[in-house]
């Protein structure tokens, strides 16, 4: 009976551990995924910049060709 109540002890143990490795993960992945979000906002974001400086490049370019011509 006692080796029984070891086992199921050791196996108690196990399980919490596993529980808690599991909780971290857990936590790990919200974590993770709250930054993937974050990073895909400033993407977004960064890329709204790029496309209005490059909208501003073209129409310098554009006035600059038209002050050329005669």
């Amino acid at each position: 009976m006692a080796q029984q109540d070891e086992a199921l002890a050791a196996l108690e143990e196990c399980l919490q551990a596993a529980v808690q490795r599991v909780e971290g993960f857990v936590l790990e992945y919200r974590a993770m995924r709250a930054r993937h979000q974050q990073l895909l906002a400033e993407r977004a974001d960064l890329m709204d910049k790029a496309n209005a400086a490059r909208s501003r490049v073209e129409t310098m370019i554009a006035r600059l060709k038209n002050m050329e011509q005669p």
